[in-house]
């Protein structure tokens, strides 16, 4: 009696477990478009900065081969925060966590140059600081895809943009 007690127990536990971390595999994997909706941007001390209608960075990918984006076309590149699956920078210790790059693009918008220039600040807005800009371009919000094929990352949806 005791070992069938002690099972369904066991049973209840695990049940609920899977039920709660599909809920948060849910919950990680939505996408609200007003979370990339730009609404201002600018530079101040030299760090690049945008705010979204939604709230920033709420929004993470839970496809391991897409990436999230805020880019920043500044007069001294282009830096992105992101959020992944793939592990690629030593600024976080979980890449889906939100964390820069310095991004080369090439002809068909695809990565063609990858580094951990900038330092991601993301709260009530998206900030990249370290990044020696002084001015700021254009900003904006992306869908990356990785093809498993070949490796190649790039530009698969521009969600919103600001000259």
């Amino acid at each position: 009696m005791m070992k069938a007690k002690t099972a369904i127990v066991l049973l209840v536990t695990i049940s609920t477990i899977l039920i709660l971390g599909s809920s948060n595999a849910i919950a990680q994997k939505t996408y609200n478009e007003a979370d990339f909706k730009i609404k201002d941007f600018g530079i101040k001390d030299g760090t690049p900065w945008l705010t979204v209608e939604g709230k920033a960075g709420a929004s993470k990918p839970g496809n391991a081969s897409q990436i999230y984006a805020y880019a920043f076309v500044t007069d001294n590149g282009i830096f992105a925060v992101v959020s992944h699956g793939v592990e690629d920078s030593a600024e976080v210790a979980n890449d889906t966590q939100w964390h820069a790059h310095g991004v080369t693009l090439d002809e068909k918008n695809c990565v063609s140059k990858l580094n951990d220039d900038g330092e991601a600040e993301v709260n009530d807005m998206v900030k990249v600081a370290n990044t020696n800009a002084t001015k700021v371009d254009k900003v904006m919000t992306a869908v990356l895809g990785i093809n498993n094929a070949d490796a190649s990352v790039c530009v698969e949806k521009v969600i919103d943009s600001k000259p």
